[in-house]
């Protein structure tokens, strides 16, 4: 399922580009359990790509690929409570995650980490040997 939403997300092997249909199939893949495929939900939900943008959705399948280990979904996370998308804003909450993120090597959540430094040496100890400040 993951495979035919790529298909259709990309345009390959001669099928036009369908982002419902790709979102359908995301959806089919992330049901049975394929990480990579929750996270593409749910930025399809929030960016309301091939369906209607739900911030909550959209947090929902990333917190599932995120806790299954996924590091842009864990980023994903960090970024919703950072910028108070459908959540009480929250700079502690959008550092624990991009924490778990950086420590897989997600550069993103790195500099996010440096963003928010004043913050995440205060919740984080050890934050610095991460980010080599």
């Amino acid at each position: 399922a993951y495979e035919m939403a790529l298909i259709y997300e990309y345009g390959r092997h001669g099928i036009e580009v369908d982002v419902v249909a790709a979102a359908q199939w995301f959806e089919r893949a992330a049901e049975q359990g394929n990480v990579e495929s929750m996270t593409e939900l749910g930025l399809c939900y929030e960016l309301g790509c091939g369906v209607e943008q739900s911030d909550e959705k959209a947090l929902d399948w990333y917190t599932k690929a995120a806790n299954l280990g996924n590091p842009t979904a864990k980023f994903s996370v960090g970024e919703i409570f950072e910028e108070a998308r459908g959540v009480p804003q929250s700079d502690e909450e959008a550092c624990l995650w991009y924490y778990r993120a950086a420590l897989v090597g997600d550069e993103d959540s790195k500099a996010a980490l440096r963003r928010l430094y004043d913050i995440a040496r205060i919740i984080l100890p050890g934050v610095a040997e991460i980010l080599n400040v």
